[in-house]
């Protein structure tokens, strides 16, 4: 059986929508729980009288302590063999267990897979190459396979994966809101025998109103949490026993340049206090370690960006900034 865990806050306009892609899925043999914020959370109601729909669902009402919590209570009450997690706002198709289920045999430890990312309106395939991984004996072009999938963030998140149960030793960490999938399936992989990927996708992942999520709005925590991501990175391929290349420092740059170019949309910030942000970015990418790896960045507005901050060029990168949110908004991407 899977356990399919669905956290539930303030969702009751998509919980309908993702509740019945998971019971009308073709592998039958699942339980649906939702971790549901108690009263007076329209969401509660719905999920009660979702669940009197299908005997496969349980509703586990608690405080909400945010997603880190609820999927942790979702993982102490499940009784399947398997996990997945599925968020309260994005569907999947009906066949998307059988896919996971067909490639998790009995000596893989866990599956992953692509996605769609349907972003403004946006439909983006994120699709992985296929391949099975044996984790403890890896060659050389496999451990660069392994370093791609975490660079092009096939690691970061939950919902399209499939995990044994009796696997998870350390639970999601409570003390983070952003990034604290990647910690979850870090640890996870690092204690995995054998990994195996699969070139379909599995999951609708809906991303329609930007500052809605915690990934998306404004934080002010962002540069110290890419910092300990990075720790956590380099500890990551450390425990897996294959150098990291830089990659923990390419990935950390990337996400740096990403919150340098929200930054344009904070209203709230001076021009000297824009600046002040920038230089902070700035002084940190200094103390990353790209171990003498090339950085090769795919955006052409990360590469001018990127360009201007490693010279300490300021003014030039909020000018940057400020070109790219005019361009972004005559697109109508935001």
């Amino acid at each position: 059986m899977i356990s399919i865990i669905v956290p539930v806050y303030k969702s009751e306009k998509t919980l309908e929508r993702c509740i019945h892609s998971l019971t009308a899925q073709t592998y039958e043999d699942i339980e649906i729980l939702m971790v549901v914020e108690e009263l007076p959370d329209p969401s509660a109601i719905l999920a009660d009288k979702l669940a009197e729909e299908d005997a496969r669902i349980r509703v586990i009402h608690c405080k909400n302590e945010g997603v880190s919590p609820s999927r942790n209570r979702g993982i102490q009450e499940a009784k399947g063999m398997y996990l997945r997690f599925v968020d309260s706002d994005d569907y999947v198709e009906p066949d998307s267990l059988a896919l996971l289920m067909e490639a998790m045999t009995e000596d893989t430890d866990l599956v992953i897979a692509g996605y769609r990312h349907l972003y403004f309106g946006r439909d983006i395939p994120k699709i992985p190459r296929k391949g099975t991984y044996e984790l403890k004996n890896l060659s050389e072009e496999e451990q660069e396979e392994i370093r791609t999938l975490y660079v092009d963030g096939f690691f970061n998140m939950p919902w399209n994966k499939l995990y044994r149960r009796d696997l998870v030793s350390e639970y999601f960490p409570t003390d983070l809101s952003l990034g604290e999938d990647l910690v979850f399936n870090q640890h996870y992989i690092a204690s995995a025998v054998r990994l195996t990927v699969i070139d379909r996708a599995v999951c609708n992942y809906i991303q329609d109103d930007r500052g809605t999520t915690l990934s998306t709005k404004k934080r002010m925590d962002k540069l110290p949490v890419a910092l300990r991501l990075y720790d956590e990175g380099r500890d990551f391929f450390s425990r897996l026993g294959i150098p990291a290349k830089g990659k923990p420092a390419i990935k950390t740059l990337t996400a740096f340049l990403d919150d340098i170019g929200l930054l344009a949309y904070d209203t709230e910030l001076s021009k000297e206090a824009l600046l002040g942000n920038i230089e902070e970015y700035a002084t940190a990418l200094d103390g990353l370690d790209f171990e003498g790896e090339e950085v090769r960045l795919s955006a052409p507005d990360h590469r001018m960006i990127y360009k201007a901050l490693s010279k300490k060029k300021y003014k030039k990168v909020r000018r940057l900034i400020g070109y790219r949110k005019m361009a972004a908004t005559l697109l109508g991407r935001r």
